[in-house]
C-alpha cells in the first residue's frame, strides 16, 4: 500500500509540474515603424512548433516554461527575424523591423532569371522542395458560414398524399429561419500525404456553435416529413425527379431509411462520432491534396499562367532567404489577381494570395442560375527541419447565390406491387433563392515525418463530438494552440 500511494504521490506531482510549466502567452505583433499590425505572422519556439498570427496581427502560443533556454522566433516577409529567450518576454506587444534589401545578393542567388524563366522552375524538383511523403500535421482547423433563403416558395398543383396540401407547405416553410449562421472549430492530427487514399485523422477536440432552437424546427420538420413519408410511401419504390427535360431517379430507402430505428442509444451516439469523423477528414484532406497532384503545384493560377500577366515587383526576405515578390492579374478573360512569394535560392513558391475581380461562375437558363461572386485564398508554406517546405497556412473564403424557379415533378413508382406502375405524384412549383457564405481557415504547427509501419498500424477511431455553444466561448480553448480569433468571431453569436 504503501508503494502504491507513493506512485501515484509521484504521478500527481508530475503531472502538476506539467500544468505549472505550460504558458500561455497572447500578444499582437507590429511593425515597428508604422506600428500598424502584421497579419500571418510565423511565431515559433526552438522545436519548430508554432502558429500564425490572425489577419489583425494576435496570436495565442503554447510553451513550456520550463525549458528556460527555449527561445521565442517570430518571422514575416519583409522583417527581420525577432528571437527572444523566453526568460526576457515581458510585454505582449512584439514589433517587427523591416529589412534592407540586398539586391545583389538576391541577384547573384537566382542568376537573374527572367519571370518566366521563375515560373517554370517552380514547378521543377517538387519532390526536393516540398514534403510530399508521409507526415503527422498537427492542425488547427476553422470555419464560419451563413446562408440567407432570400425567396423560398412552393406552389403546389396536384399532390395524392394529402397531407403535403399547400396548407402544409405555408404552415411548414413559414417556420424555416430565412437566416442561418454556423461556427466550427477542431483541434487533431492528420496523418498521411497528399493521396486522397492515404489520410487518417485523429480529432483531439472540437467546438461548435449552434443555435438550439432552430435546430429543434428543422429536426422537427425532419420528423414530420418522414412520418408522413412512411405512412404513404412503400419501402421498394423509387422516385422519378423532373423537372422539364432534367429528371432523375431517387430509391425510396434513400427517404424513407428506417435503419436507424433498431439502433441503441450507444450505438446513435457512436454513427454520430463516425459521420463526423468521416465529415471532418473529407474537408481537411480534400483542402490539403489539392495542393499538389502527384508532382506539380496544383494551383490554378500556374496551370492557367498563359491567362495572367506576371510582374516581379519587389524582393524582400523571410528570415535569411531572399524571396521574389510577383504580383499577377489577367491577361485576357481570367479571373484573379494577386500576389506570390518565391525562395530565391531554391525557386520554390512559399505563398500565394489571390483574389476574384469578376464572377467565378455566372450562369442563369430555364430558371436555374449560379453565381460565386467572391472567392479569395491564401496559401502559405513554412520550412521544416529537413529544409524543405510543408503547408502552414490556409485560407478560402467564397461567398455565391443559387437561386431554382422553376415547376417539379415528384413521382412514386413501384414494378412490385400489382395494379398501376405510379403509387403517388407531387407536383409544383418551386421557387428558392440562397445567398451562402464560406470560409475555412487551417494552420498546421508542426509537420513531423512518418513512418509507413507507425501509419499502417495507426487505427483511426471516431472519439469525439463536437462541443455544442450558443456563443463564443474564449475559455474553451486554454491550454491549446490555436489561430486566435478575430474581433468578428470573439462577438459572434448564434442569431
Amino acid at each position: 500500500m504503501k508503494i502504491k500511494s507513493v506512485f501515484f504521490l509521484l504521478i500527481i506531482h508530475l503531472i502538476s509540474s506539467a500544468l505549472l510549466n505550460a504558458q500561455e502567452l497572447t500578444a499582437v505583433v507590429k511593425d515597428s515603424i508604422s506600428q500598424k499590425v502584421i497579419p500571418f505572422a510565423s511565431i515559433y519556439v526552438n522545436s519548430g512548433s508554432g502558429v500564425v498570427s490572425n489577419e489583425e496581427g494576435h496570436f495565442r502560443l503554447q510553451y513550456d516554461a520550463s525549458k528556460e533556454k527555449d527561445s521565442l522566433f517570430i518571422s514575416c516577409m519583409g522583417y527581420k527575424t525577432l528571437n527572444i529567450p523566453f526568460s526576457k518576454v515581458k510585454d505582449t506587444v512584439f514589433y517587427l523591423s523591416p529589412k534592407t534589401i540586398e539586391l545583389n545578393s538576391i541577384i547573384l542567388s537566382n542568376n537573374q532569371l527572367d519571370i518566366k524563366e521563375i515560373l517554370k522552375e517552380i514547378q521543377k524538383d517538387i519532390p526536393e522542395k516540398y514534403e510530399l511523403g508521409l507526415t503527422k500535421k498537427k492542425l488547427f482547423f476553422r470555419e464560419t458560414g451563413s446562408q440567407e433563403f432570400k425567396i423560398l416558395d412552393v406552389k403546389i398543383k396536384k399532390t395524392s398524399i394529402t397531407e403535403f396540401n399547400q396548407t402544409f407547405w405555408d404552415s411548414t416553410l413559414v417556420k424555416i429561419p430565412r437566416k442561418n449562421s454556423w461556427y466550427f472549430e477542431l483541434i487533431g492530427n492528420l496523418n498521411g500525404d497528399y493521396n486522397k487514399k492515404n489520410q487518417k485523422l485523429e480529432l483531439l477536440r472540437a467546438l461548435e456553435l449552434e443555435d438550439k432552437e432552430k435546430t429543434a424546427i428543422f429536426e422537427n420538420i425532419e420528423k414530420l416529413f418522414d412520418t408522413i413519408l412512411k405512412q404513404n410511401v412503400k419501402s421498394n419504390s423509387f422516385f422519378k425527379v423532373r423537372s422539364g427535360i432534367i429528371g432523375g431517379k431517387v430509391e425510396a430507402d434513400e427517404i424513407n431509411d428506417t435503419s436507424e430505428d433498431t439502433l441503441t442509444s450507444k450505438q446513435k451516439i457512436q454513427k454520430e462520432k463516425d459521420d463526423f469523423l468521416k465529415w471532418r477528414k473529407r474537408v481537411l484532406s480534400n483542402s490539403i491534396i489539392s495542393l499538389f497532384d502527384e508532382e506539380k503545384l496544383d494551383l490554378t493560377i500556374l496551370k492557367k499562367a498563359s491567362k495572367y500577366k506576371f510582374t516581379q515587383t519587389d524582393f524582400t526576405y523571410l528570415g535569411d532567404t531572399p524571396v521574389y515578390i510577383i504580383n499577377f492579374y489577367p491577361d485576357g478573360n481570367a479571373d484573379f489577381k494577386g500576389k506570390i512569394y518565391v525562395d530565391a535560392d531554391k525557386l520554390a513558391l512559399i505563398r500565394i494570395e489571390y483574389k476574384n475581380i469578376q464572377p467565378i461562375r455566372d450562369f442563369s437558363m430555364f430558371g436555374v442560375s449560379f453565381k460565386e461572386d467572391l472567392r479569395e485564398v491564401i496559401v502559405q508554406f513554412k520550412k521544416t527541419a529537413s529544409e524543405k517546405y510543408s503547408l502552414e497556412y490556409f485560407d478560402f473564403n467564397t461567398s455565391f447565390e443559387g437561386g431554382f424557379d422553376r415547376p417539379l415533378v415528384i413521382t412514386e413508382k413501384n414494378k412490385i406491387v400489382k395494379g398501376r406502375n405510379k403509387q403517388n405524384q407531387l407536383k409544383m412549383d418551386l421557387n428558392v433563392v440562397n445567398r451562402n457564405n464560406q470560409r475555412y481557415q487551417l494552420v498546421i504547427f508542426e509537420t513531423t515525418p512518418l513512418d509507413i509501419r507507425v501509419f499502417e498500424d495507426f487505427q483511426e477511431k471516431a472519439k469525439i463530438l463536437p462541443v455544442n455553444r450558443i456563443t463564443y466561448d474564449l475559455d474553451f480553448w486554454e491550454g491549446y494552440m490555436i489561430i486566435e480569433p478575430n474581433a468578428s468571431i470573439k462577438e459572434f453569436r448564434v442569431d
